[in-house]
Parts: structure tokens; sequence; C-alpha cells
């Protein structure tokens, strides 16, 4: 249970962030998070009874928050939970796109439906979202819009190509709505986090331990990309520095590592 103590010196005007994948995971730590800076919080997710429970400790914590249920995968329900949202909080000012979905795949099981919804939520799901909430941002002639990418999309890892793929495009996407929104007064900040300890990782058979941060950790350091605003961010230091020097190996050594590295990685079939 979150404690009042949090927000007692926070300050009354803070911004507007409509924050998505609220329920559980990072989106749920990055909203406490928020909230105990003194944040109002727009709230979503698919999931009604664990986003409950989250608006519900936010509130006995002094955080002005409002939840609406909708899923990524349908625009018109996003924009009607935007509408309502703001009409409760007032225009959203930053927007955490958070909600996401991954999972294991290979060439032994391609898993084309697991793909096709990675695909729906991580790409096409961030991009209804924007779609949510850029014509209140235009208007003002300001916004910042966050989402969350994946150190996995740097390159295509072979135990996960769906989701690398998906995040790969996800960075793609919001690189060319880059300039086109930049001139209209809105941000794109996208963020590059390692191995946090979420339903994603958590499952994945890996032959040896493999340090990951928690959510709470995950969380410090997308409130500090939110406030800093840089162009991209990758955490922790750790993996920005091992996995932006593969992101940079020449493609025939890429190549030569994957083809080691992968089925050393997990305890399942390569």
């Amino acid at each position: 249970m979150l404690t009042k103590s949090r927000n007692q010196n926070a300050s009354p005007d803070r911004s507007v962030i409509v924050l998505t994948g609220a329920a559980n995971g990072i989106g749920r730590a990055t909203a406490v998070a928020l909230g105990g800076r003194g944040y109002r919080l727009g709230l979503i997710d698919r999931d009604a009874e664990p986003l409950s429970i989250v608006r519900s400790d936010l509130e006995s914590a002094g955080t002005n928050v409002a939840a609406e249920v909708a899923d990524v995968r349908e625009g018109e329900s996003l924009k009607r939970a935007v509408g309502s949202l703001e009409a409760t909080l007032g225009p959203t000012e930053v927007l955490v796109a958070c909600a996401g979905v991954g999972g294991l795949s290979s060439a032994m099981d391609l898993d084309l439906d697991g793909f096709q919804r990675m695909l729906e939520i991580n790409v096409l799901g961030v991009a209804r979202t924007i779609e949510a909430v850029l014509p209140g941002m235009f208007a003002r002639g300001k916004g910042h819009i966050v989402g969350i990418s994946s150190v996995a999309g740097y390159r295509g890892l072979p135990w996960m190509p769906g989701y690398s793929a998906s995040k790969a495009a996800l960075t793609t996407y919001l690189e060319g709505l880059r300039p086109a929104l930049k001139r209209r007064g809105v941000r794109i900040t996208t963020v590059y986090p390692g191995f946090v300890r979420t339903a994603i990782t958590v499952d994945t058979p890996f032959r040896r331990p493999i340090p990951m941060l928690e959510p709470e950790q995950a969380a410090r350091y997308i409130v500090r990309a939110i406030e800093r605003r840089p162009r991209d961010f990758t955490f922790p230091l750790s993996t920005a520095l091992g996995m932006g020097l593969l992101r940079r190996l020449p493609n025939a050594l890429f190549d030569r590592v994957m083809d080691d590295a992968g089925p050393k990685a997990l305890t399942t079939e390569f």
C-alpha cells in the first residue's frame, strides 16, 4: 500500500501524464513513481481489476489520478478513454506509451499468432495511442511522447525474433514521426530498457542467471527520461554499453556472435 507522505510536498500544478499499460509491471511502477512526484495521472489498461487497485492506491497516497479501461488495439476505445481522462484532469501534456507484450519464438516454432499480437500491441497500439493525444498537442503547440522500446530491438535476437522485430519497428516509427512532430512543438523520447523482471523476462529459460532490474528501478529511469526529455534513453549503463557495441558490430561479426550465443543463451532448443 502506498503512503500519503510521498506526495505531501508535491506541486499541485504538475503536468498531466497519460500512461498506458499502467496496471502491471513497469507501467504500474512508473505510475507509482510519477504519483510520488506530484504529477496528475491518467491511467489506461485493459485489465480492469489491477487498474482499479493501482488507482485506489495512488488516490490513497494523495495523487490526482483517473483511470479508464481500454485496449490499445482498439482506436475508438482509446480516444474515448483519453477524452474522459482529459475531462477529469486537463489536457495531456505527456504520453507514456508503456503497454507492451513479448515472448519467445524460434525457427522451431515461429508462433505467428504471437508475433501478430506483438505487432498489434507494441507497434500499432503505440500508434493508436499517439493518434488519440496528438490533435490536442498540436492545437496547444506542445507535448511530449515517451515510447517504451527495448534494447532487444537493437538487433534481431535469435530467441525472440518477433519481439525484436516489433521493438525495432516501434523505434523506426517514432524516428519517422520525430521531425514533423518537433516542428509542431511535440517532442519524442524513445526509451530502451535492458532486462527488467517482468512477465516477459521471468519465464524466459535462460541457461545462466541474467542480472535484471526490478520494475521500481526501471521506473526511476523512465521518470528521468520524462523529465529530461532526451531523444533516446537507454538503461542501465551496463546494458547501454554492451548492447550499443552489439548494435554497431559489422553484420558478418554479429552473425558469428549469434551463431555461437544463440544455442547457449537458453535451455530450450535453438
